[in-house]
């Protein structure tokens, strides 16, 4: 059982699977995480080769800027003058996410489980903290970067104070005001330039649920409006609820992004890929399930007194670490405060 982690890789792999199925081990789909994951490859196509080691933070991605100017009326001229072009760097942020656990060579011995179990069971807890703690980082991002600009005016009003974009719900109709809310989105998000985009929208369970309702009638409803849902689509964060929450929306509350403008990086140590061993720890990786992430592990091993842990007094601990560095990024933009994650919230015809 000294080389659990390694030696069983295959065998945990491959029971993990079923111990998902267990209803004390449920957990919450990581599902803006894993929309966040599926964006990188458009973003930022490159990132594997941005980092190279854990204390390295220099790795960058360039954008071309755009330059807006107003055009001019001068006509022909011989000693016209331009702006050169340039470019904008975005320098990742890494955080490294880490869960540890234990066991010891004896602990099972007086169990009416086996030793293989217990770890395994362990294991599974360390993946579904993975999988709630990465949702948890990847909706607080998302939240926490919503643009501090909005160019349209009409339909709502801006709130400059909370950076979101306020839609007034009908009290009495709210199937109109959804129906609604879903246009003034697209629109606001057309007035800021991102017209001809295809866009995703993470919502409360609020903004999820109503909108949903309104979706979920079908092509056959009476109102034949369901094509307002075209081109966006709609992801419920439970994460965001306290979130919309303390910015003052009880009503729903949603950040709509452009196709392919966030992304999420991951990184692991050459020794981890490698699963290099010595005399005194272990080098390794595993796959978690819920988001498809390759997670680093580390594992060493000590003589201990595990007699008052339900063990015995001569046993061998092994000390266990799963990490990954990540790396959230929306894409940059030159205006100040301005990002391509736009919020959105319903208030009441009485305010917010």
């Amino acid at each position: 059982m000294a080389n659990f982690l390694t030696a069983n890789l295959v065998k945990y792999q491959a029971k993990i699977t079923q111990m998902f199925q267990a209803s004390e081990l449920r957990f919450r789909n990581p599902a803006v995480f894993n929309f966040m994951r599926r964006s990188t490859e458009i973003m930022i196509p490159t990132h594997n080769d941005i980092k190279s080691a854990a204390k390295r933070t220099t790795g960058e991605v360039n954008f071309m800027d755009r330059q807006s100017r107003s055009l001019g009326t001068s006509g022909e001229v011989y000693n016209h003058t331009g702006v050169k072009g340039d470019s904008t760097v975005l320098v990742p942020s890494w955080t490294a996410y880490d869960d540890k656990m234990y066991y010891s060579l004896k602990q099972a011995n007086e169990s009416v489980f086996s030793l293989d179990d217990e770890v395994l069971t362990q294991m599974m807890n360390i993946n579904i903290n993975f999988a709630e703690g990465l949702e948890s980082a990847a909706a607080t991002y998302i939240h926490s970067n919503r643009s501090g600009v909005n160019g349209y005016a009409r339909q709502g009003t801006f709130n400059t104070t909370n950076d979101v974009f306020e839609i007034t719900e009908d009290d009495t109709n709210f199937k109109a005001t959804g129906f609604r809310a879903v246009q003034i989105m697209k629109t606001a998000m057309d007035a800021n330039k991102w017209r001809g985009w295809s866009f995703t929208a993470i919502c409360d369970t609020l903004m999820f649920d109503k909108l949903e309702a309104i979706a979920a009638q079908g092509s056959g409803n009476s109102d034949n409006l369901t094509f307002q849902f075209s081109g966006m689509n709609f992801i419920k964060s439970v994460e965001l609820d306290a979130l919309a929450v303390a910015l003052g929306y009880t009503d729903g509350y949603c950040v709509v992004i452009p196709e392919g403008q966030v992304a999420t990086l991951d990184w692991i140590p050459v020794q981890n890929r490698q699963a290099i061993q010595t005399k005194v720890n272990k080098y390794g990786t595993i796959i978690h399930p819920p988001t498809g992430l390759t997670l680093a592990t580390h594992e060493y091993e000590a003589r201990a007194d595990e007699s008052g842990n339900n063990s015995q007094n001569q046993d061998v601990k092994f000390e266990v670490q799963a990490f990954d560095y990540i790396s959230f990024n929306h894409a940059p933009l030159t205006t100040s405060n301005e990002t391509p994650l736009q919020a959105f919230a319903f208030v009441s015809e009485g305010g917010a």
